[in-house]
């Protein structure tokens, strides 16, 4: 495991003014040199630490916004990576990620990002239908009290390992059904899709074990098959190997970015006893990234 700070070569200050002004820009800031370039910047971080290794990068020193200008600043910020993604069959484009008493999985709609459960690595939508995020954001409005750190696996390392094992990868890029956690009227159950696939000139991963455990459970859906169990239960292996984890907690105020195509992630269990301001609270969107922008993954040393 990466013991030390993995986000400390790619943490970005921004200027508390120009995050302000983010928060609160209009349509008709997005014609201003300050605006556009600060979109230029984004996007020179997207290609640097997205596109190569890591697979993530950090905005810093935002803790001076509120929670209604953190919500803004999120929203701004996001679309200035790429389009905005909805996260539910009611199009939400912000999601709150924290505790809702519930557990993974649990009844028609209950999420990991509605628990404080740990473990459980995943891509984030591989379960929802249509454009899927190439990347997602979380701002850090507030820290739990203990835990939830992020946990990381990049699917390089995964691939490399996989080599060894060509019937188990093999069965990885068969398609699997995802229950899609939304009971909106007129909303499938599953969607199919392979866990690995190569797509736009680079390898991408699509992973929640319980999401497709939960999709090959109900009645019209045939069972996973016993090799397909076993290269499930080997990618598990794999993902729950610390050497080839990173882990890092966000402080309050800090913003992520992650590669969507190529990190699998999770967090450590979090603790909120006696929570008077609400406990743990992540800000979430979705971005699908211009077409001229989905690159090739680079593969730099680890």
């Amino acid at each position: 495991m990466n013991s030390t700070d993995p986000f400390s070569g790619v943490r970005h200050r921004v200027d508390p003014d120009l995050a302000l002004a983010l928060a609160d820009s209009t349509e008709r800031d997005q014609l201003q040199p300050w605006y556009r370039e600060f979109r230029q910047t984004l996007r020179l971080y997207t290609e640097r630490h997205l596109d190569a290794r890591p697979g993530f990068f950090v905005l810093a020193d935002l803790d001076h916004l509120t929670q209604e200008q953190a919500r803004r600043f999120t929203v701004a910020v996001s679309a200035l990576v790429g389009d905005l993604l909805p996260q539910d069959g009611h199009g939400a484009l912000l999601r709150d990620v924290r505790d809702r008493g519930v557990r993974l999985g649990e009844g028609a709609t209950g999420r990991y990002s509605d628990s404080r459960q740990g473990g459980s690595l995943h891509t984030d939508a591989a379960h929802r239908p249509g454009r899927l995020p190439d990347v997602f954001a979380l701002f850090c409005y507030r820290q739990a009290r203990s835990g939830g750190a992020l946990v990381t696996v990049h699917v390089s390392d995964l691939l490399g390992l996989l080599a060894a094992h060509p019937e188990e990868l093999a069965a990885l890029r068969l398609p699997v059904h995802f229950d899609t956690r939304d009971d909106a009227p007129g909303f499938p159950l599953t969607v199919e899709r392979p866990v690995l696939e190569r797509s736009g000139g680079r390898e991408r991963v699509y992973y929640l074990r319980d999401y497709i455990e939960i999709g090959h459970g109900h009645p019209h859906i045939p069972p996973l098959s016993p090799a397909q169990v076993k290269a499930l239960d080997l990618l598990d292996e794999l993902l729950d190997r610390r050497d080839l984890q990173t882990h890092g907690r966000l402080c309050p105020g800090e913003m992520i970015f992650i590669d969507n195509r190529s990190i699998v992630h999770g967090r450590t269990p979090f603790e909120d006893e006696e929570a008077v301001d609400g406990g743990r609270l992540m800000l979430r969107t979705w971005i699908g990234l211009p077409q001229d922008a989905v690159a090739p993954a680079v593969e730099t040393a680890r």
